[in-house]
Protein backbone atom coordinates (compact mmCIF):
# COMPACT_ATOMS: atom_id res chain seq x y z
CA UNK A 1 0.00 0.00 0.00
CA UNK A 2 1.48 3.36 -1.00
CA UNK A 3 1.57 6.38 1.29
CA UNK A 4 -1.03 8.20 -0.85
CA UNK A 5 -3.32 5.17 -0.77
CA UNK A 6 -2.74 4.82 2.98
CA UNK A 7 -3.58 8.49 3.54
CA UNK A 8 -6.73 8.12 1.43
CA UNK A 9 -7.77 5.07 3.45
CA UNK A 10 -7.05 6.98 6.65
CA UNK A 11 -9.21 9.82 5.38
CA UNK A 12 -12.14 7.48 4.77
CA UNK A 13 -11.72 6.00 8.25
CA UNK A 14 -11.71 9.48 9.74
CA UNK A 15 -14.65 10.59 7.60
CA UNK A 16 -17.10 8.35 9.43
CA UNK A 17 -15.71 9.39 12.80
CA UNK A 18 -15.76 13.09 11.97
CA UNK A 19 -19.32 13.16 10.69
CA UNK A 20 -20.61 13.87 14.17
CA UNK A 21 -20.23 17.25 15.79
CA UNK A 22 -18.08 17.84 18.88
CA UNK A 23 -19.63 17.14 22.26
CA UNK A 24 -21.28 20.28 23.60
CA UNK A 25 -23.12 20.93 26.81
CA UNK A 26 -26.73 19.90 26.13
CA UNK A 27 -28.32 22.16 28.74
CA UNK A 28 -26.98 25.72 28.43
CA UNK A 29 -28.48 26.66 31.81
CA UNK A 30 -26.31 23.99 33.45
CA UNK A 31 -23.18 25.04 31.53
CA UNK A 32 -20.27 26.34 33.56
CA UNK A 33 -19.87 30.09 33.56
CA UNK A 34 -16.80 31.42 31.81
CA UNK A 35 -14.35 33.31 33.97
CA UNK A 36 -13.22 36.76 32.87
CA UNK A 37 -11.26 36.23 29.63
CA UNK A 38 -11.89 32.46 29.58
CA UNK A 39 -12.95 31.14 26.19
CA UNK A 40 -16.05 28.96 26.01
CA UNK A 41 -15.47 27.78 22.44
CA UNK A 42 -12.72 25.19 21.99
CA UNK A 43 -11.55 24.49 18.46
CA UNK A 44 -8.48 22.68 17.19
CA UNK A 45 -6.54 24.15 14.31
CA UNK A 46 -4.06 22.78 11.81
CA UNK A 47 -0.50 22.28 13.03
CA UNK A 48 2.20 24.12 11.12
CA UNK A 49 4.60 21.15 11.48
CA UNK A 50 3.05 17.75 11.93
CA UNK A 51 5.94 15.45 11.03
CA UNK A 52 7.59 13.18 13.57
CA UNK A 53 11.26 14.27 13.67
CA UNK A 54 13.85 11.88 12.19
CA UNK A 55 14.99 9.26 14.66
CA UNK A 56 11.96 9.82 16.94
CA UNK A 57 8.71 7.96 17.68
CA UNK A 58 5.26 9.30 18.45
CA UNK A 59 1.83 9.96 16.98
CA UNK A 60 0.02 12.37 14.72
CA UNK A 61 -3.77 12.74 14.84
CA UNK A 62 -5.98 14.13 12.06
CA UNK A 63 -9.52 15.37 11.70
CA UNK A 64 -11.27 16.10 8.41
CA UNK A 65 -11.37 19.74 7.42
CA UNK A 66 -12.69 20.72 3.98
CA UNK A 67 -12.75 17.02 2.98
CA UNK A 68 -9.04 16.51 3.63
CA UNK A 69 -7.14 15.15 6.62
CA UNK A 70 -5.93 18.03 8.81
CA UNK A 71 -3.17 17.32 11.37
CA UNK A 72 -4.30 18.71 14.75
CA UNK A 73 -2.19 16.89 17.37
CA UNK A 74 1.43 15.72 17.49
CA UNK A 75 3.18 13.88 20.29
CA UNK A 76 6.86 12.96 20.17
CA UNK A 77 7.52 10.19 22.68
CA UNK A 78 9.50 11.41 25.70
CA UNK A 79 8.96 15.04 24.69
CA UNK A 80 6.11 17.56 24.51
CA UNK A 81 2.87 17.23 22.57
CA UNK A 82 1.71 20.09 20.36
CA UNK A 83 -1.76 21.34 19.50
CA UNK A 84 -3.29 24.57 18.19
CA UNK A 85 -6.35 25.62 20.22
CA UNK A 86 -8.36 28.66 19.16
CA UNK A 87 -5.46 29.80 16.99
CA UNK A 88 -2.77 29.57 19.70
CA UNK A 89 -0.10 26.88 19.72
CA UNK A 90 0.15 25.04 23.03
CA UNK A 91 2.86 22.71 24.27
CA UNK A 92 1.59 19.92 26.49
CA UNK A 93 3.25 17.57 28.96
CA UNK A 94 2.25 13.93 29.30
CA UNK A 95 0.83 13.38 32.82
CA UNK A 96 -0.57 9.84 32.52
CA UNK A 97 -0.56 6.87 30.17
CA UNK A 98 -2.54 3.64 30.48
CA UNK A 99 -3.29 0.56 28.43
CA UNK A 100 -1.36 -1.14 25.69
CA UNK A 101 1.47 0.81 24.11
CA UNK A 102 3.34 0.84 20.84
CA UNK A 103 5.93 3.27 19.43
CA UNK A 104 5.82 5.32 22.65
CA UNK A 105 2.05 5.80 22.39
CA UNK A 106 -0.45 4.34 24.90
CA UNK A 107 -4.14 3.57 24.38
CA UNK A 108 -5.10 6.29 26.89
CA UNK A 109 -2.98 9.37 27.51
CA UNK A 110 -3.60 12.63 29.33
CA UNK A 111 -1.69 15.85 28.65
CA UNK A 112 -1.78 19.29 30.31
CA UNK A 113 -0.30 22.70 29.57
CA UNK A 114 0.97 25.41 31.93
CA UNK A 115 -2.44 27.16 31.87
CA UNK A 116 -4.34 24.07 33.06
CA UNK A 117 -5.81 22.96 29.71
CA UNK A 118 -6.24 19.16 29.72
CA UNK A 119 -6.29 16.93 26.65
CA UNK A 120 -7.14 13.25 26.90
CA UNK A 121 -6.44 10.96 23.97
CA UNK A 122 -8.01 7.52 23.51
CA UNK A 123 -6.68 5.49 20.59
CA UNK A 124 -7.36 2.09 19.09
CA UNK A 125 -4.38 0.53 17.35
CA UNK A 126 -5.34 -0.62 13.88
CA UNK A 127 -3.52 -2.23 11.00
CA UNK A 128 0.25 -2.06 11.15
CA UNK A 129 2.61 -0.82 8.46
CA UNK A 130 6.40 -0.72 8.18
CA UNK A 131 7.46 1.39 11.18
CA UNK A 132 4.03 2.09 12.65
CA UNK A 133 0.32 1.49 13.23
CA UNK A 134 -2.81 3.24 12.09
CA UNK A 135 -4.86 4.72 14.92
CA UNK A 136 -8.60 4.21 14.43
CA UNK A 137 -11.71 5.45 16.25
CA UNK A 138 -9.59 7.90 18.19
CA UNK A 139 -11.08 10.55 20.49
CA UNK A 140 -9.47 13.84 21.51
CA UNK A 141 -11.13 15.36 24.59
CA UNK A 142 -10.15 18.95 25.36
CA UNK A 143 -11.19 20.61 28.63
CA UNK A 144 -10.29 24.16 29.67
CA UNK A 145 -9.97 25.46 33.22
CA UNK A 146 -13.57 26.76 33.25
CA UNK A 147 -14.85 23.22 32.67
CA UNK A 148 -15.80 23.66 29.00
CA UNK A 149 -15.16 20.48 27.07
CA UNK A 150 -15.24 19.29 23.49
CA UNK A 151 -14.78 15.76 22.16
CA UNK A 152 -13.35 15.45 18.68
CA UNK A 153 -13.25 12.20 16.69
CA UNK A 154 -10.01 11.66 14.80
CA UNK A 155 -7.70 9.11 13.23
CA UNK A 156 -3.95 9.01 12.90
CA UNK A 157 -0.71 7.09 12.97
CA UNK A 158 1.76 6.03 15.64
CA UNK A 159 5.24 5.08 14.62
CA UNK A 160 8.92 5.82 14.35
CA UNK A 161 10.64 7.82 11.64
CA UNK A 162 14.01 6.54 10.53
CA UNK A 163 17.08 8.68 10.94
Amino acid sequence: MTFKTSLTALGFLALGACASSPDRVANPEAAPEAAQGEETEISLGELADSAIPRGECGMILWTLEADRPTPVFRFVSGKKAEVSINGAQRDLSLVSARGGASYGVSEQQTFTDDAGMTISIKVNFGMGFDGGNYLERTLITVENTAGWRTVIPSAGVAGCRGG
